[in-house]
């Protein structure tokens, strides 16, 4: 195996096992006070690697769906869409009928943790 190849692999993994788990944490846990960093980083990873083989499977098992390159990518993204969807929301970044507040209770801007590609670029200006 090329050393390339390796890095490229290395870099998917990681990926893979924490930017699902980290969208889900925003939508989760919006507010800066809630939790810090490290507390994110864990929570990452943890709703990474519980919550994409969970949900690859329920869609072999009940919608018959093979377990494939395509469709593990597509159940990863859906995950990422799910999880910054919700955070659009209770942050109100999007506008949406007011009943959705009722079931994900909406937080102040000012309030709301930056995305982290957002906070590292903001920071180096």
């Amino acid at each position: 195996m090329a050393p390339m190849e390796l890095i490229l692999g290395l870099i998917a993994l990681f990926l893979t096992i924490t930017l699902p788990g980290y969208f889900l944490t925003l939508g989760f846990f919006p507010n800066k006070n809630e939790i810090d960093s490290i507390e994110r980083l864990t929570f990452s990873l943890v709703f990474s690697i519980s919550f994409l083989p969970a949900l690859v499977l329920i869609e072999n098992q009940l919608l018959g769906i093979p377990i494939d390159f395509a469709s593990s990518i597509a159940t990863l993204l859906l995950i990422i869409i799910i999880g910054l969807f919700t955070w659009m929301v209770r942050t109100q970044k999007i506008s949406v009928p007011n009943i959705l507040y009722y079931i994900m209770p909406k937080i102040e801007k000012k309030d709301a943790v930056d995305l982290f590609f957002f906070s590292v670029f903001k920071n180096k200006k």
